[in-house]
């Protein structure tokens, strides 16, 4: 009876393995060929559990030299595109996500939003981020993930090693900081609108105009 009981226990433990079905592995690359839109491929590679946003956004700040003249309703075809690991998708919160695709659709050509031919170069040069690009997203993800833990301290120095080497994103970031302020540092105005300022010449677009007044220091 005890033997029984026990071969009927594994028995439906094995099974209830077969019926769980193994994530599906989502590819590090993607090859964009004619035909393809932002869209299509980050529905194509999206991870289990984050939104169609989040991973357009986040294939879009990953090659954004892909796209010409920064419309993501174009693709030059040919070029390989990285595909964000699921921790760095996770990292953009939704709204933030909703927000930013929003804006780049406003400032986008509505295209055909296809994949479209690269002109040929003078010559073969290799398809790769700027220098420092990778490197300064991945900085501006981990202040990211600081600044949700409650490290302001952590967090402003991950976002100022970027940002003072012009990553726009980080910069964007570092005027939200000084113009609310938080435990790491003081509300700063003048600070606030500079950095402000300096994404906004990255082609970065801050979220509400800045309209405030720089005091204007006279001498006596």
């Amino acid at each position: 009876m005890m033997l029984r009981r026990g071969m009927a226990a594994l028995l439906l433990a094995c099974t209830a393995a077969i019926a769980v079905p193994a994530q599906a592995q989502v590819a590090a690359t993607h090859d964009v060929r004619r035909g393809d839109t932002l869209f299509g491929i980050a529905r194509k590679t999206k991870h289990d559990g984050v939104s169609r946003n989040r991973m357009i956004l986040a294939i879009w700040r990953a090659n954004q030299s892909a796209f010409p003249g920064g419309n993501i309703n174009l693709i030059e075809v040919g070029t390989v595109l990285a595909i964000p690991a699921r921790e760095t998708v996770g990292a953009i919160q939704p709204s933030e996500a909703d927000r930013e695709v929003r804006e780049l659709l406003s400032r986008s050509v509505p295209a055909a939003q296809v994949a479209v031919a690269r002109p040929e170069p003078p010559a073969a040069v290799p398809a790769v981020p700027p220098k420092g690009q990778e490197q300064a997203m991945r900085r501006y993800q981990e202040g990211l993930a600081l600044e949700r833990k409650g490290d302001d301290q952590g967090a402003l120095k991950a976002f100022l090693e970027p940002g003072e080497g012009g990553y726009g994103l980080a910069q964007r970031k570092l005027g939200q900081i000084y113009d609310k302020g938080n435990s790491a540092v003081k509300r700063d105005l003048q600070a606030s609108i500079l950095w402000y300022q300096k994404a906004r010449a990255q082609g970065v677009p801050v979220d509400k105009p800045v309209q405030r007044v720089v005091p204007k220091w006279t001498s006596n």
